[in-house]
């Protein structure tokens, strides 16, 4: 179900322990290939498809696609919020929901600028909907064994405008693909601590720029990618995102067992 195609009385009459899934994207540059809307393409697919998985039955915001994108002012079509902002925003979005007494939310992220700062909304919005059970994932993350057993480029491969989103656009919406443009970009730190991939963090982070790492705003390597590959990615996510779907709404999400039994 999409809330922007229903009524406020259709929402009213909705059991309040339906799911409700709030994506948050980007508008931001994507190097050479991709659109600006890469992210919020990629979330608005992804929340769709697990619609479909999951019969229907959850209630999908529309997403949003002003994100926290200040590391890529430098590419000229970046659009981005303030620090400040971006928290007031997903807070009111979020809290608008569990303000109409959703009880389960789950916030999908698409947007690797944004996990930081949806970590403090969702501290904020437990502090003031207590109520609510509010669960965030980043996609990638959600199904990170799966897609590393996928994935044909090495180490370094998958980090923006790469392998990953490329194949999941050729998948999703390959009109907006400009294939004849693919080619690698980007470094990755030989520091131990920082790093690697979007499939393999390390223990430290530091705050960067894409003018600093990228030559043309992609970390990664696209020519990898292919329509198929981008079907098999959403389905190991969607699949993930599925189960973590049901563990919402049976309560699992919260249940814990004693320290050492």
């Amino acid at each position: 179900m999409f809330l922007a195609d229903m009524t406020w009385q259709q929402v009213a009459g909705l059991d309040r322990s339906t799911v409700v899934v709030a994506t948050f994207g980007a508008m931001e540059q994507h190097g050479h290939h991709l659109p600006l809307e890469t992210d919020a393409l990629i979330g608005s697919e992804l929340a769709k498809r697990l619609d479909q998985k999951c019969g229907h039955r959850l209630l999908i915001l529309p997403t949003q696609w002003l994100g926290l994108s200040t590391h890529h002012m430098s590419f000229p079509g970046t659009i981005t919020a303030s620090v400040d902002s971006y928290l007031s925003m997903a807070t009111d979005i979020i809290g608008s929901i569990a303000a109409a007494g959703f009880k389960k939310i789950l916030v999908i992220n698409s947007h690797g600028g944004n996990v930081s700062a949806l970590d403090v909304v969702l501290t904020k919005c437990r502090i003031q909907y207590p109520a609510a059970r509010i669960v965030l994932v980043t996609y990638w993350n959600a199904a990170a064994k799966e897609l590393a057993a996928i994935r044909e480029s090495t180490e370094g491969g998958m980090g923006h405008a790469c392998e990953l989103e490329t194949s999941l656009l050729l998948a999703a919406e390959p009109q907006v693909v400009q294939q004849d443009k693919l080619q690698p970009d980007g470094g990755w730190s030989t520091s131990r601590f920082l790093g690697k991939d979007m499939l393999s963090g390390g223990p430290a982070s530091v705050s960067r720029t894409f003018a600093e790492i990228s030559k043309h705003g992609g970390v990664g390597d696209p020519r990898t990618a292919s329509a198929e590959k981008g079907e098999k990615f959403f389905t190991a996510i969607v699949d993930r995102l599925s189960e973590l779907v049901a563990e919402i709404e049976s309560g699992r999400i919260d249940d814990f067992k004693p320290v050492g039994a």
